[in-house]
């Protein structure tokens, strides 16, 4: 398996242990509340008729959760997962329900409104209020029908309360989430200004040294190494000098874009100094992680920038020092300086390499 279809294969390997809790939440939560639907209906049931008539209705709910978590388990490989159509049917099913259990009296319309709730803190505006529409229909539709009565003849202005209930609580709770998303959108862009290089969009130090022990931490619970990647564009300065530093940040910009393609989500890359980045990389052997770093430096080395006026494009090359934590140190601040060590290694054996502090120490003053 080569390094690119290992990280790969660690990103998707994430995703898949999320998307199976967040399945497996599904699936628990809608037998849960089949349940106490259930122990709710059993002690509402007064009379024989009305019993054989929920065991009718409670057996094709059963099939029902049976078949939606058939579905559930079947997706799971799936990278997204589209419950729109079950909270739909859910709306339809739980109406159905409530109003046989009791027509407009019975207490578990109340669950109406948990899902209107789940729309608003995890649904887009919209979806919400085609689901509250829904549900006043759906209620009102099954309520006159399951009340085999004329409209005469049912408290019709319990029934249209309750419908205005839906109504306020699906406008009301997409008002709530509309402003929370707002406040949750501004809070994030504020906190990624503060954690972030402005020019790269990369981590900055002051995030990169709250994120370091928490780093080190996991890398010892997990008995997982934390590898430390350190590069330096060569001969920045007189690039810098020559071409100025308007040509000097898109170089810089360059090089990030460069990083952040080659990078898992897990990995986490800095803006280390003025032409120095800094990427900590989870779980991969050194091999591996040393691999990732001479891809990052190919791909700067087939690149060739205009430059002002010029015509000709300049090739750009950066060096890059390996160390790992705790194999070659277990202090995380040592195993960074052995990462530059073997960074100015590289830069004084030739540039344009990547040379791990392994390397360093076999070579005896020789590049590997």
């Amino acid at each position: 398996m080569s390094s690119m279809d290992k990280v790969k294969k660690d990103s998707s390997d994430e995703k898949s242990l999320k998307n199976k809790k967040n399945r497996i939440l599904i699936i628990s939560f809608r037998w849960f509340a089949l349940a106490s639907i259930t122990a709710y209906a059993l002690l509402a049931c007064d009379d024989t008729a009305g019993c054989e008539y929920f065991f009718v209705f409670f057996s094709l709910a059963l099939i029902y959760n049976i078949l939606i978590t058939a579905f559930v388990i079947k997706s799971r490989h799936k990278s997204k997962f589209n419950s729109k159509p079950i909270i739909y049917a859910d709306t339809i099913i739980i109406s159905l329900f409530t109003t046989q259990s009791g027509g407009i009296d019975s207490d578990m319309y109340i669950l109406l409104f948990f899902i209107l709730g789940y729309c608003g803190i995890y649904k887009e505006k919209v979806f919400t209020l085609k689901v509250g529409i829904l549900s006043v229909a759906s209620y009102t539709l099954f309520s006159l029908y399951m009340a085999g009565k004329s409209v005469d003849e049912i408290n019709h202005w319990r029934l249209v309360i309750r419908d205005v209930y839906l109504v306020l609580a699906t406008c009301g709770i997409t008002m709530i989430n509309n402003e929370v998303k707002k406040y949750g959108e501004l809070h994030k862009k504020e906190f990624k200004l503060a954690r972030t290089d402005k020019l790269t969009g990369l981590a900055n130090r002051h995030y990169f040294d709250q994120k370091l022990v928490e780093e080190a931490d996991y890398a010892v619970n997990s008995s997982k190494p934390l590898n430390i990647l350190i590069f330096d564009l060569d001969n920045f300065k007189k690039f810098n000098d020559t071409y100025g530093h308007v040509w000097g940040d898109k170089l810089l910009t360059l090089f990030s874009d460069i990083i952040k393609q080659n990078i898992r989500k897990t990995d986490i890359p800095v803006r280390y100094g003025g032409e120095e980045f800094l990427i900590l990389i989870r779980d991969l052997d050194a091999a591996t992680a040393k691999s990732v770093g001479d891809r990052i430096r190919r791909q700067l080395e087939k690149q060739r920038i205009y430059v002002g006026d010029d015509d000709n494009r300049k090739k750009v090359t950066v060096s890059c020092g390996v160390a790992q934590f705790p194999t070659h140190s277990g202090n995380i601040k040592e195993a960074i300086d052995l990462a530059d060590k073997a960074l100015y290694f590289a830069k004084e054996n030739g540039k344009n390499i990547v040379i791990s502090y392994e390397d360093m120490i076999k070579s005896h003053g020789r590049i590997v």
